[in-house]
């Protein structure tokens, strides 16, 4: 998990990792200013901001437990 500062910063990291690594990267707002890159298998607390496969978004935001 990596922390970032806008949403914006975190989705273009998502997007990058998502296709060099061919995985699945969850974004989702921690709190205030803190957005968060995390794996689906992370403890994910907070909304949702997008998930991220292949580079692209393929969700978008809802909440998370």
């Amino acid at each position: 998990m990596n922390t970032y500062q806008t949403a914006s910063q975190a989705s273009g990291v998502a997007r990058t990792l998502s296709r060099s690594a061919a995985c699945t990267i969850v974004v989702y707002q921690a709190g205030g200013n803190r957005f968060v890159t995390a794996r689906p298998s992370d403890a994910v607390s907070g909304l949702v901001i997008g998930i991220y496969q292949n580079g692209y978004q393929v969700q978008g935001a809802r909440r998370a437990g």
